[in-house]
């Protein structure tokens, strides 16, 4: 029998990040600072735009930290919303995830007025999705099982950074991150292409378990990719402070240990096989373009205006940004009828993730109530990256309009402490004739359709976040 692809594991588009970075639902700053941006001379700059931690004097330390409780419900409306194995409707899908996201940087400067070094640890991209059942374990009969019962995506960057001072009011700066990669994913797939049993295609009476034919991969992986960012930032008028930067994407890549769950119809023993094998995740990211402008109105006012734009195109917007899952056996081989499965699994999967560039633009104040005491406010749009083609219980992407305010409290000359609250309003996304190859051909990147693609259906959420900073100036 020829090789069939099994898995198509959804990319798993991050529902949360510290910044506009994939799906579209950007925490409203570096956590805890609705002010932070590319045009912001503090610790968070090593993130955002490392010229601008060159506006800084002395020793300065930040920690940020948010909390975002995320919830995602999914409707789905593949078979008119009948379950072909049941004759049931389908249940609707629901996740209450909470997505936790920090920010700790340092600064100090090595020469006055000239140069400044930095060093910045944060999770740039954390993604997935978790569907369950009440009993906390995982919805393996729910119409998105087979785009990724569940997937976990976590990184982790350690960032050194470098501002330079030619001339008064003019900083260039640079930052090189090492990124630890890691992903966990459950996943459900048909061989046979009858969702399940399917009595009129097999001739067969379906078991008491309709989805007796299913095959599940279930992996965990780590790696790590390299990235950098760099930027400018001119501050020579208090009226204009302006932010420019630029962050490479990079590739998520991590390699670990799988498990491919056969059942026993198509094991090669008649027996439900568990075959141990090896996972190889790659998942390329979008570079990201930022320009802020920031005004000092007055000694108490301060406004913001920034633009982010995630250059998806750049990396994703053909085939070659697919995400790529390579299955194979513990020696490195396809899996095949001497592992005790009676199919060849192809060892190269493929999942469509051919996306396009998203915009987001805030604007931002902040007022020094009293010499103690800030407080500030954000709004901020948010386009979705994601085509309706590729969008899945697992590789969710929202147009949403965020707020979130703050107050900031300065303790004596060196301890500040803060506190926010933000809120995502997220438009309803109505998926329709683009499952299962029956799209209508709008790939806008590529006149090629996906093998593979998106589940039909009702997709709408919310998310509401808490932040605390807590920040040292020496």
């Amino acid at each position: 029998m020829p090789a069939v692809c099994l898995f198509a594991l959804a990319s798993a588009l991050s529902l949360l990040a510290p910044s506009a970075h994939a799906a579209s639902i950007a925490a409203p700053s570096v956590i805890a600072s609705p002010d932070g941006g590319a045009a912001t001379p503090d610790p968070s700059a090593i993130y955002y735009n490392p010229a601008a931690i060159g506006a800084t004097e002395g020793f300065h330390l930040l920690l940020d930290g948010q909390l975002a409780l995320i919830n995602v419900s999914a409707t789905a409306s593949r078979n008119g919303g009948i379950d072909p194995n049941t004759g049931e409707a389908y249940d609707t899908l629901n996740a209450h995830v909470p997505v936790p996201v920090a920010f700790l940087g340092a600064t100090w400067t090595v020469i006055p007025k000239r140069l400044t070094f930095g060093l910045g640890v944060y999770d740039p991209f954390v993604g997935g999705g978790k569907y369950l059942n009440a009993d906390g374990t995982p919805d393996l009969t729910a119409s998105g099982r087979y785009h990724g019962v569940s997937v976990t995506i976590l990184t982790l960057a350690v960032t050194p950074a470098v501002s330079v001072t030619p001339i008064d009011g003019f900083h260039i700066g640079v930052g090189g991150s090492y990124v630890i990669d890691h992903i966990e994913a459950l996943q459900a797939a048909d061989p046979l292409g009858t969702e399940g049993i399917a009595p009129d295609e097999l001739g067969t009476t379906p078991p008491a378990n309709p989805y007796a034919y299913d095959v599940l991969l279930d992996a965990k992986a780590n790696g790590g990719h390299f990235a950098w960012n760099a930027g400018l930032f001119i501050d020579r008028f208090k009226q204009a402070q302006v932010g420019l930067s630029f962050a490479s994407g990079g590739t998520f890549h991590a390699k670990g240990d799988a498990t491919v769950d056969i059942p026993a119809p198509l094991s090669t023993t008649s027996e439900a096989a568990s075959i141990p094998g090896k996972a190889d995740f790659t998942l390329h990211l979008a570079p990201i373009a930022r320009v802020y402008v920031a005004s000092q109105l007055s000694d108490k006012l301060r406004i913001g205006l920034g633009w982010d734009e995630e250059l998806w195109n750049l990396c994703c917007g053909t085939a070659d940004g697919d995400v790529h899952i390579g299955v194979t056996n513990a020696a490195g081989d396809a899996i095949g009828t001497a592992d005790g499965s009676t199919l060849d699994i192809a060892k190269d999967q493929y999942n469509p993730s051919r996306l396009w560039n998203a915009a987001s633009f805030s604007a931002n104040a902040g007022y020094q109530a009293m010499d103690p005491l800030w407080i500030g406010a954000r709004v901020g749009y948010n386009q979705y990256a994601t085509p309706s083609y590729s969008v899945n219980p697992v590789n969710l992407d929202f147009e949403n309009v965020g707020v979130s305010i703050a107050g900031r409290y300065r303790i004596g000359k060196k301890l500040t402490l803060g506190l926010s609250y933000s809120h995502y309003f997220l438009m309803t996304r109505v998926v329709t004739d683009s499952a299962w190859n029956l799209q209508d051909g709008n790939t806008r990147f590529s006149p090629a359709l996906p093998y593979t693609t998106s589940g039909n259906g009702t997709y709408s959420g919310s998310v509401n976040a808490v932040g605390l900073r807590v920040a040292a100036d020496f």
